[in-house]
Parts: structure tokens; sequence; C-alpha cells
């Protein structure tokens, strides 16, 4: 019982800054929690579908490539067509933030 006591004080004193995943293991199941996003007016605003990538993102271990990719496959309609006719946004070079960004 004691030791069930202590690794419970344990997991409570662990500080809010600390990793949610071991270092080094990706969790791309998270992808689906991401919701496909087409920019039409009835679609929720762009933040909040790059707010829902992001959380992924720190949950999962992602990196600014895999947030990259994930927004690219859950873009439909004319979101779509304009990834796909921005070359600068399939750049390996584009950070997050310059991704985000064009949208």
């Amino acid at each position: 019982m004691a030791d069930n006591e202590n690794q419970n004080a344990t997991a409570l004193n662990v500080p809010d800054d600390a990793p949610l995943r071991r270092p080094g293991y990706k969790d791309l199941s998270l992808v689906s929690l991401v919701p496909r996003w087409s920019g039409v007016a009835s679609a929720p605003p762009i933040q909040e579908f790059f707010d829902t990538i992001e959380g992924s993102a720190a949950i999962g271990n992602w990196t600014q490539a895999d947030m990259r990719q994930v927004c690219a496959l859950k873009l439909t309609d004319a979101d779509r067509a304009f990834y796909s006719a921005t070359p600068v946004l399939r750049s390996p070079n584009t950070t997050w933030q310059d991704f985000k960004s064009r949208f």
C-alpha cells in the first residue's frame, strides 16, 4: 500500500511542463482527432483547426513537418486546391509558422 501511495505522490509532483510522451516516441494515431477543414463560410475558424493540430502535435511529439503534412491531409475543397497550387507550402524549408501565415 505504501508503495502505491508513493507512486501516486510522484505522479502528482510532475511539473506542468513535463513531456506528455516519452522522448523519441511519435504518436500519429492522434491524426484522427484533427477534423477535415474546407474554409467555407460555415467552417469553424482556421485558428481552431490549427489549435487542434498543435495540441495533437504537443501530445503526440510531432515535428513541424508532421504538422504541415497533417494539415495538408485534412484540407478539402478550395483550401486543398490552394495548397496544391502553392509550391512553397510543400517545401521542407517552410516552418509551421510560415505555413500557417499563408492561410
